[in-house]
């Protein structure tokens, strides 16, 4: 009894398909073809000392988007409702953001005192044959999905606060070698801030089934901050997809490595180690995985299929009831 394979990777949860009883790849009812809806929206920044034009205008462009995707995200609530896709609000916002396309419209850089004042107009689109699609994406993909994307925007607003705080300091701060001090902060929170964009990006190229140019995306935000432990999770999740055990071994190594918190990094290896027939090193994953999460059935799910291959199926019956206990309406459905 194998573990499920390929698309239940990546930023899915990892779940046996003992405790599934069928797949059903079409979720929702095919829709007729739709007018693309298009939203135009503004952002802006004001750029102080110590920061970059480049990083300063994509702050401004990221307002520009979040903006438009709260628009968009209840344009595709109520599609969604109309369709009965019977998504939560957070799925919807997901969806919301994987389907959203944006054109630049115009830019413009101000000087305003002594900072520069950055505007941006764009054009965000939403074409309503691509959200059944997505829907079932989201769906069939699900776990962590929601919660990863949930990190992302938190690591956004956490980046505008503490840039927001910085510049601060650095206007009451005197004296050359305690201002140098505070701008390299700021150079640091802005990698920290163009890693999470390509955090971002990596995220949508998975949605889209787009592996190879999610792995670069992961790269680069681990390139721009070694310490992003969801970065190394997420672009193991992909070699994993791809059937690349040993690179997303490594991966979720040096995930665990800086977060040894994330019970999901220890359940997507263990299913890794199982691939390759790693069994006892599997086992330990799993059973860490639940020590962090007691309520996390995909690790029993997965569990008991590791038992049932060892044709230890008392155990393996234990652990999918426990699955079936913990969340009945995912295992059953």
């Amino acid at each position: 009894m194998a573990l499920y394979h390929n698309s239940r990777f990546s930023l899915a949860k990892l779940i046996a398909p003992s405790c599934l009883i069928a797949l059903t790849f079409l979720l929702f009812p095919t829709i007729g073809s739709s007018e693309t809806k298009e939203i135009i929206s503004e952002g802006t920044y004001n750029m102080g000392d110590g920061e970059t034009p480049s990083v300063a205008e994509s702050r401004a462009l990221l307002s520009a988007k979040q903006i438009a995707l709260e628009q968009v995200g209840t344009y595709v609530e109520s599609y969604t409702k109309v369709e009965n896709f019977q998504l939560t609000k957070n799925e919807v916002q997901v969806l919301a953001s994987g389907i959203m396309e944006v054109e630049i419209l115009d830019k413009k850089r101000t000087l305003v005192g002594d900072g520069i004042h950055f505007w941006v107009k764009i054009k965000a689109r939403v074409n309503p044959d691509k959200i059944r699609e997505m829907a079932n994406k989201i769906k069939f993909k699900e776990g962590t999905i929601v919660d990863d994307y949930k990190k992302i925007q938190e690591a956004y607003e956490k980046s505008r606060r503490e840039i927001a705080e910085l510049k601060k300091q650095l206007a009451q701060t005197k004296g050359k070698k305690k201002k140098k001090q505070v701008e390299v902060k700021i150079a640091d929170d802005e990698g920290i801030f163009q890693a999470n964009q390509w955090l971002d990006k990596g995220y949508k190229h998975y949605l889209a089934n787009e592996y190879n140019k999610a792995i670069e995306a992961f790269s680069s935000a681990i390139a721009l901050n070694p310490q992003y432990a969801l970065a190394y999770y997420n672009r193991g999740n992909v070699y994993a997809a791809q059937d690349q055990y040993e690179r997303a071994i490594e991966d979720y190594n040096r995930a665990i490595e800086i977060n040894p918190k994330e019970s999901w990094a220890y359940n997507n290896r263990g299913v890794a180690y199982s691939f390759e027939r790693q069994y006892d090193k599997a086992f330990e994953d799993f059973n860490k995985a639940i020590k962090i999460n007691p309520k996390h059935f995909e690790a029993y799910a997965n569990r008991g299929n590791v038992f049932a291959d060892k044709r230890q199926y008392d155990k393996a019956f234990e652990d999918f009831n426990k699955a079936i206990e913990i969340n009945p309406k995912e295992c059953l459905s």
